[in-house]
């Protein structure tokens, strides 16, 4: 069995910034992005997949949508939101892959 230890995942996630992490979980187009509220829906977001009080997110990370001041060891978790977000858009094609991970998420 192929051993995956976390040093071997980090090569193969790329890191996502938070405005482009918005973006691909709202499937944002730039009219979007410039709408009215986007801005909030972000910041919903990213306290969710993160953890951090939406204060905190839209008094220190800047006031823009790209937050340029989020700290960067928020990076890798967004990272990792992006693929399990990518996986779960790939099962929803593909009934077989959904059936496998329904699969393994039964033996944990």
């Amino acid at each position: 069995m192929l051993a995956i230890t976390r040093k071997s995942i980090d090569r193969y996630v790329r890191v996502v910034k938070p405005r482009e992490f918005c973006k691909l979980w709202f499937n944002a187009d730039d009219e979007m992005e410039d709408s009215r509220g986007y801005r909030a829906e972000c910041v919903r977001l990213l306290s969710r997949i993160l953890g951090v009080n939406t204060e905190t997110i839209s008094s220190k990370w800047g006031s823009g949508i790209d937050f340029e001041k989020m700290p960067e060891q928020y990076e890798k978790t967004l990272s990792y939101a992006n693929s399990l977000r990518e996986i779960i858009d790939a099962a929803g094609r593909n009934p077989d892959l959904a059936q496998i991970i329904v699969e393994r998420m039964k033996k944990q």
